[in-house]
């Protein structure tokens, strides 16, 4: 169990807001193993993910491997929520994560019907470079698109995506994040 310490403030160091503009998604069925929190008991450790999550061969690519997918998301629409779940001695917290993908290609069509029904992993960083994972293995993020045409006079055209996830609190993921190929 994590050591309770001091909260400290900024300290004169940046806490600037928001999510970098791409998200990374894989299904939870593409990976080989998905790691688990890290087991030491060093400050932040119990909130870690204990190194980097690997994926199966993909059986449509021979020789090549799953990884995870790459989602624009347009500037200032992504956002990660954590709101606590439960009743007292049995809380947790749902991951809410949600962002703003452009267009109206078939492809984009395609994964909007596709992910819906698909549990995954996601990963999104933040300004400064942390990255930060929705979902854990059996407890995977459900991810659902609404989409909007917009109007002549204005809007936007594109899908909004909302994923939730049951999870402890935050996950650090400071793995690499294997991409698949294009």
């Amino acid at each position: 169990m994590a050591t309770l310490s001091h909260l400290p403030g900024p300290e004169g160091k940046d806490n600037q807001p928001g999510l970098k503009g791409l998200i990374y998604i894989a299904p939870e069925d593409w990976f080989e193993q998905i790691a688990g929190f890290k087991t030491t008991t060093g400050k932040g450790d119990s909130v870690t993910i204990d190194g980097s999550h690997t994926f199966k061969d993909n059986p449509d690519t021979p020789g090549v491997k799953y990884g995870f997918l790459k989602a624009y998301s347009t500037q200032d629409t992504a956002q990660l929520k954590l709101e606590p779940t439960g009743d007292r001695d049995g809380r947790g917290y749902k991951a809410s994560l949600e962002f703003f993908n452009p267009g109206d290609g078939k492809e984009q069509a395609e994964f909007m019907r596709t992910i819906k029904n698909t549990t995954c992993i996601m990963l999104v960083k933040t300004p400064d470079g942390i990255v930060k994972q929705v979902g854990a293995e059996d407890l995977g993020a459900e991810i659902v698109g609404s989409y909007d045409s917009g109007k002549l006079s204005g809007g936007r055209r594109g899908t909004t995506f909302k994923a939730e996830a049951y999870q402890n609190g935050h996950q650090f993921y400071e793995g690499t994040i294997d991409l698949l190929p294009a």
